[in-house]
C-alpha cells in the first residue's frame, strides 16, 4: 500500500471570491453567521450537512463536486 496521504480541500473561499462576494456578504446571502463561513473556509469544520452544502451550491451556482478537490501530499 502507498504511503501517499490524500486530503480533501474545500474550495469555498476560491469559489466565493470568484463570484466577487465578501465573507460578510456571503454569510448574509446564505443566512448563516460570519463565524461559520470563516470556519468552513479555514478548514476548522470537520463535516458539512447536506442542506448547508446545497445552500452553498445554490448561492455560488455550482455543483457539489466543484467545492471539493483531492490533494495528494
Amino acid at each position: 500500500m502507498s504511503d501517499t496521504e490524500v486530503k480533501i480541500m474545500f474550495r469555498l473561499k476560491e469559489l466565493r471570491t470568484n463570484k466577487g462576494l465578501s465573507q460578510e456578504g456571503f454569510a448574509r446571502l446564505c443566512g448563516m453567521s460570519l463565524t461559520n463561513v470563516r470556519k468552513y473556509e479555514q478548514g476548522k469544520m470537520k463535516s458539512i450537512p447536506f442542506d448547508t452544502l446545497a445552500n452553498f451550491c445554490s448561492k455560488l451556482e455550482c455543483q457539489p463536486g466543484e467545492l471539493f478537490e483531492k490533494v495528494t501530499a
